[in-house]
């Protein structure tokens, strides 16, 4: 590699591998993303190919390393870092996770490692990952829609209305690069109810999975996001139920939901509500941390 800010820690021959982007740091609704990430890297099998230089790429201040104190004394710090691992799937097919902060600089020079190591690797399809907040129930399937440069696989989400203008996150920089590159990239999204987008939303990482299996062939146990998911809409329930017009708002949300273009009377989020909405997000997000 002749970027200074990967090292290569092993090679793999592997046939056509899949490449799935899970940078942490954009929108990232009911932690869709992040959780899936973390059961797709726990595999026992997850093998270390390549690790970036987070001093060059990352934020400290913005995002600061973890010290475990014991007894009053610093024991450790735990670093941010950005790795790409080998792991595999249910049917133990291998396949690449790239996984770690988004990276706050350089993100040209990012591009240009992370497509320098894809053609080392012989990627054949690369699958970004992510959730957003959307006008949505939760007492509905989530829903999965798509961006991306591959036409014919956006076109098995469907993909937001109009023309959208939002704050561009790290993978959609590296698609166009992989674009330049003929490499088939899409971007999977989760919709998240807005208003259980703050807090961990399970079913927003098995719709994920559904969603990587449809485009990479890749699977995973879903039962355990299922019972999770159960426990956070019972919990969800409960609280809604206690106030009149949170019930109303639900039911709005059911009822656009179930007829898909709003034609009873309930407004559908335009492009400009859904940027709004998103932009919103992310400043909660920031203003959390």
């Amino acid at each position: 590699m002749s970027s200074e800010l990967v090292i290569v820690h092993r090679e793999f021959d592997l046939a056509d591998p899949v490449l799935v982007v899970a940078l942490d740091g954009w929108v990232d609704a009911g932690f869709g993303m992040r959780n899936a990430t973390e059961i797709m890297v726990k595999a026992d099998d997850a093998a270390l190919v390549a690790s970036f230089d987070a001093d060059l790429l990352v934020d400290h201040r913005a995002r600061r390393p973890t010290m475990t104190v014991r007894e009053g004394r610093v024991d450790d710090i735990s670093w941010p870092a950005i790795r790409l691992q080998q792991v595999s799937d249910l049917d133990q097919r291998p396949f690449l996770v790239l996984h770690g902060p988004e990276p706050d600089f350089r993100w040209q020079a990012f591009c240009t490692a992370v497509d320098e190591l894809v053609q080392r690797l012989g990627v054949s399809r690369v699958v970004a990952l992510g959730a957003y907040p959307a006008a949505v129930p939760h007492t509905r399937p989530v829903r999965l829609s798509a961006t991306g440069t591959s036409q014919d696989l956006i076109e098995r989400f469907g993909s937001p209305a109009g023309t959208l203008e939002v704050p561009a996150g790290i993978s959609a920089a590296l698609a166009k690069r992989f674009e330049a590159a003929g490499l088939e990239t899409v971007s999977v999204w989760a919709q998240v109810p807005h208003y259980a987008s703050g807090s961990p939303f399970p079913a927003a990482t098995a719709a994920l999975f559904q969603g990587l299996r449809a485009v990479a062939d890749l699977r995973f146990d879903p039962a355990p996001l299922i019972a999770e998911g159960l426990e956070v809409s019972r919990r969800l329930d409960t609280m809604i139920a206690q106030n009149s017009s949170h019930k109303r708002l639900l039911g709005q949300l059911e009822s656009a939901y179930d007829t898909s273009m709003g034609d009873q009377g309930e407004e559908i989020p335009t492009g400009d509500e859904l940027a709004e909405e998103l932009e919103r997000f992310l400043r909660d997000q920031d203003e959390s941390k």
